[in-house]
């Protein structure tokens, strides 16, 4: 049986996978807890591991530890770098990388790696299940997702990376959950709705956050369904 991994950094990013699924356990460890469901087919283990990468890959390590996940999903909100990418709008991830490490480091030290690939069946499945939402009030793009310790909030600092990476959004978890599955060899993706522009504005993403946050959330569920069904 596939054991899903979902991981969100605030519990806005999870409360509505909580909500429409069924949880039969909770579990604690290192103070993140994870809510254990099932669906026919599938199980879940639903996760919030708060703000930041080291929180972030520490979680990570624990759901392929302890619950022997199969699969990793990071859903949550995001700010735009690409002026395709609308508020709104759902960011799958080809690809990931840390927008605060030199890539000439990544390469040259463990893992070798300056980003980390999405799984393939994993990005088909949600472009699939975005098909499956009633109402497409907003777009679905692939591309490249970074992340940092950092909120974005400044023109010039937002102009940087995406001089130096050319990501579709920037946000402060998924490259950190990219980076340990990776290294655990297990498949995952990186699913973030747009809540601001990452620039001197976004401080203003509270207006949107759970609207992106619920965006993703349902992107989530509906893969879920279609895991489930395979």
């Amino acid at each position: 049986m596939n054991v899903i991994g979902i991981i969100g950094a605030m519990p806005i990013e999870i409360n509505h996978i909580k909500e429409n699924i069924n949880i039969i356990e909770e579990k604690e460890y290192a103070g993140f807890k994870f809510y254990i469901g099932k669906k026919e087919n599938i199980k879940i283990v639903l996760t919030s591991c708060s703000i930041g990468k080291v929180n972030a890959a520490s979680c990570t390590q624990i759901l392929i530890d302890r619950f022997e996940v199969t699969h990793i999903i990071n859903t949550g909100i995001a700010g735009s770098l690409n002026k395709d990418v609308k508020i709104c709008d759902i960011v799958i991830s080809d690809n990931v990388t840390h927008h605060d490490v030199r890539k000439e480091q990544m390469k040259r030290w463990f893992p070798f790696k300056e980003y980390f690939e999405s799984d393939k069946f994993l990005i088909e499945t949600a472009i699939k299940a975005y098909k499956k939402i009633d109402s497409n009030k907003f777009n679905y793009h692939v591309g490249r997702i970074v992340s940092g310790e950092a909120f974005i909030s400044d023109c010039n600092l937002r102009d940087l990376i995406i001089k130096e990476h050319s990501p579709h959004c920037v946000e402060m978890e998924g490259s950190a959950i990219g980076h340990v599955a990776c290294i655990n060899n297990i498949p995952f993706l990186i699913i973030r709705s747009i809540s601001d522009n990452a620039d001197d504005n976004s401080t203003n993403y509270i207006d949107f956050e759970k609207i992106a946050a619920n965006n993703s959330a349902i992107l989530v569920l509906n893969i879920l369904n279609i895991l489930d069904e395979s």
